[in-house]
């Protein structure tokens, strides 16, 4: 295959030949002189003297003018005999005025220069974003790398400790201790496999991207010639350049090392032989859930709702500005206070609320329905959170918790009563939420606008965490949607002499 440099070179060659040759009067007789211009209209090129005669014989008609080119029969119609000045969009072909009126009637018809102008655009776009997706792979393959290397100087600092913990049990865990460096060494090997199998992939697709980018650059070049023909016959097919979506997440620590594993012989240790079969279990699902890898959230709805669960308001936790309705999915926020028994769960100055389900584990999915008072918050947070006075006790306000607050519109992430990101959302009151929460990915989701992404948080988390909402301003409200089914609207009514 040849290389970048090569390739520019030849096309800097081909290009400076095309222009190099002189061009003889046609008027001259016997001995040729050189053409000083060329009649676009007589289709000839004449020398000082014949162009004198020609332009005194053509006094007061527009005759054009243009500089010698001995590639000029190749920019006649071969139908009409004319130049070549126009550019048919419909079949992609350039045409001479005398065209439009034959062939090419009612066809979307530009001058050539025009379109010369719109490929040299598309090119340097194209070139660019080449450029853009090399460097984004080269970045990935870098990272992949030293991914590799800690991932396998966990994998090696794992074992050393598995072999020292090990040796410290009686006869009858030994086989134990192999099944745990059995899954230890299988599990790195799958996992830097497959992580040196994307750099290959990702190694080859810049290989053939730079010899695009060389085509590219070719093609740019080509199109500062005056041959327009040949460079629109060379640019009729351009390759699509489609963003580059990496097709894979990182883990981050400690789901990308063995530390879970190593906390749990530590623990198996200790129990000795009457749990060791239930020891060997949570070893043996830890060890299978430390990858470099990850596949990323799902790109559709119908994928995201794979992964759909059911939640339910806890009614402990509920603040007395809070109205719960239909089996405690829907929640409103109102002025007027409700009765609710004493609870060491409940919000006392927050209008917030938290879900009975604790999630941890494989990944989950849910989709909520918003509107009216001024904001809300949907959230995921700790069982601990704090519950009662005003200090950071809102959500993500504080290292509990992660919230996303929708006003009219805009919307802000908190953690740690930080924001990390602000946007305007166009149009949709439907939210969906994604939790994987052993690759600690928090991802929100435009329902209304084809699952377009709002925004993604990485993080660790440490504990299980649950659903949860704030509400501000009286009237607004939060409902739960049944993803599986095909939902109707469902009147809120119910709310309206709150």
């Amino acid at each position: 295959m040849a290389s970048t440099s090569t390739i520019m070179e030849e096309t800097a060659s081909a290009l400076h030949s095309s222009g190099s040759t002189d061009v003889e009067c046609h008027a001259c007789v016997g001995m040729k002189r050189k053409a000083e211009q060329t009649c676009v209209e007589c289709e000839e090129s004449y020398c000082e003297h014949h162009l004198d005669m020609h332009n005194s014989l053509h006094v007061g008609k527009r005759h054009r003018l243009v500089e010698p080119n001995a590639l000029l029969q190749g920019n006649i119609c071969p139908d009409h005999g004319k130049m070549l000045f126009l550019y048919c969009r419909t079949d992609q072909l350039c045409i001479c005025h005398l065209c439009i009126t034959d062939k090419h009637r009612g066809h979307d018809v530009i001058p050539m220069k025009v379109e010369v102008a719109n490929k040299q655009i598309k090119l340097g776009q194209l070139h660019k974003g080449t450029v853009d997706i090399i460097e984004a792979k080269q970045k990935d393959v870098q990272e992949l790398r030293q991914a590799i290397e800690i991932f396998k100087a966990s994998a090696n600092k794992a074992l050393e400790k598995n072999e020292k913990s090990f040796a410290e049990l009686i006869q009858s865990m030994k086989n134990s201790q192999s099944k745990v460096a059995e899954l230890i060494q299988g599990q790195t090997e799958s996992a830097v496999k497959q992580a040196e199998g994307f750099i290959k992939i990702l190694q080859l697709e810049i290989t053939n991207m730079r010899t695009s980018g060389a085509n590219l650059q070719h093609q740019e070049l080509l199109s500062q010639t005056n041959n327009d023909v040949r460079f629109l016959e060379s640019a009729v097919s351009m390759p699509l350049l489609t963003e580059y979506k990496r097709p894979y997440v990182f883990l981050v620590r400690p789901y990308n090392t063995f530390e879970r594993d190593s906390m749990a012989v530590d623990e198996l240790v200790e129990k000795l032989n009457k749990t060791s079969k239930l020891s060997l279990v949570t070893i043996s699902r830890k060890v299978k859930n430390t990858r470099i890898l990850t596949s990323p959230p799902p790109q559709t709805r119908e994928k995201f709702l794979q992964y759909a669960s059911k939640l339910t308001f806890n009614t402990n936790s509920a603040h007395e500005h809070l109205v719960l309705r239909n089996e405690n999915r829907e929640v409103k926020a109102s002025h007027q206070l409700q009765i609710y028994s004493e609870h060491t769960q409940r919000f006392d100055c927050r209008a917030q609320i938290l879900c009975n389900e604790g999630l941890r584990g494989s990944p989950k999915y849910w989709e909520v329905e918003i509107g009216g008072g001024t904001w809300v918050c949907i959230a995921v947070s700790y069982q601990g959170i704090r519950r009662k006075g005003k200090h950071r006790v809102l959500f993500g306000r504080n290292d509990q918790s992660w919230g996303l607050r929708c006003q009219h519109g805009h919307l802000e992430f908190w953690h740690d009563n930080k924001k990390t990101f602000s946007k305007c959302l166009s149009h949709g009151s439907k939210i969906g939420v994604y939790l994987d929460y052993r690759a600690g990915i928090l991802a929100f989701y435009n329902v209304s606008n084809n699952m377009s992404l709002i925004y993604k948080h990485q993080t660790v988390f440490k504990e299980p965490v649950y659903p949860g909402f704030g509400l501000a301003g009286n009237g607004s409200y939060v409902r739960f949607c049944d993803p599986v089914k095909n939902e109707t609207k469902t009147s809120l009514s119910s709310f309206s002499s709150l």
